[in-house]
């Protein structure tokens, strides 16, 4: 009996948790650490992107999403040229597509009169996990300093989240949408990521003062283990230091034999950006798209 559920293109199917067993395995095997394409990213953005998946004969995994509009496809693992020229020709934009892939494709697209151009905006920022730990030397002398004075004005406990104590990341959430109302934000996707947390395989702490929850932190190991993406990173606006406890304390406590942390990409917001690059990232996993 034919235990498929990912249909053969141009059919497609929504992404959901019943080709978990199809997908999971090629998801696991992609090495480039995009932020995006990982089973629990995919799930927990499923509705906001429309994600839809489809394959073709050769056995080649394709994702499709819309976004302002625009539609879009993504080669998990490579695509046949016909098929991707069946696409362009549908006015569909290749996107999330890795330096290794991008050299494989470059010639093809060329000949098709596409370019494939990174977009600085989307790039995922990457970290060694022992500088976020140790934050040594001058260009972490501020953030050390915050550190410091956290830990000097509260008494902070930390708990890894479990199924007793997740409902205190959702007070969190709660409590800092209710705070930040004015701003777009990941609120939704937050939420869903919470309650689908044991499901997903997540890992994420809990900060608590005074025995209240102030902040959370979460996210997922990927790469073979090697590197860890932070999904979400959620603090009180009244704690003082708590966005820089939240990132040293995941990094020590995260298993050893992580390489590096994933923060994922600034989307364009310079006060985020400015953020992201005092951590020092150690290098940018690029994505390329069709322009």
């Amino acid at each position: 009996m034919d235990m498929c559920k990912i249909p053969q293109y141009p059919d497609m199917v929504d992404f959901s948790p019943e080709i978990r067993g199809e997908i999971e395995p090629v998801l696991q095997k992609l090495t480039d650490g995009i932020s995006e394409l990982t089973y629990s990213s995919l799930i927990i953005h499923k509705e906001k992107y429309n994600y839809r998946i489809s394959k073709t004969r050769d056995g080649f995994i394709l994702l499709f999403r819309e976004k302002n509009g625009q539609k879009c496809f993504i080669p998990l693992n490579g695509i046949p040229e016909s098929t991707a020229r069946d696409l362009l020709a549908k006015n569909y934009k290749m996107i999330f597509v890795p330096q290794d892939m991008k050299e494989r494709y470059v010639s093809f697209f060329a000949e098709q009169n596409f370019k494939l151009e990174a977009n600085r905006d989307d790039a995922d920022y990457v970290y060694l996990r022992t500088d976020l730990v140790d934050l040594k030397g001058k260009q972490f002398h501020k953030k050390k300093n915050h550190l410091n004075a956290f830990l000097k004005n509260y008494e902070a406990k930390v708990s890894i989240m479990d199924t007793g104590n997740k409902a205190d990341a959702d007070f969190v959430l709660e409590k800092w949408y209710g705070q930040n109302k004015n701003i777009e934000s990941d609120y939704h996707t937050a939420k869903k990521a919470i309650k689908l947390f044991e499901e997903l395989n997540l890992f994420g702490i809990i900060v608590y003062v005074n025995d209240a929850p102030v902040g959370f932190a979460l996210g997922e190991y990927f790469c073979n283990g090697t590197m860890f993406c932070t999904h979400f990173e959620k603090g009180l606006n009244d704690i003082n230091g708590i966005y820089q406890f939240l990132n040293w304390k995941l990094a020590c406590m995260l298993d050893e034999n992580t390489v590096y942390i994933n923060r994922e990409q600034d989307l364009g917001d310079e006060g985020m950006r400015q953020a992201k690059m005092t951590y020092r990232p150690v290098k940018f996993i690029e994505k390329y798209c069709t322009i």
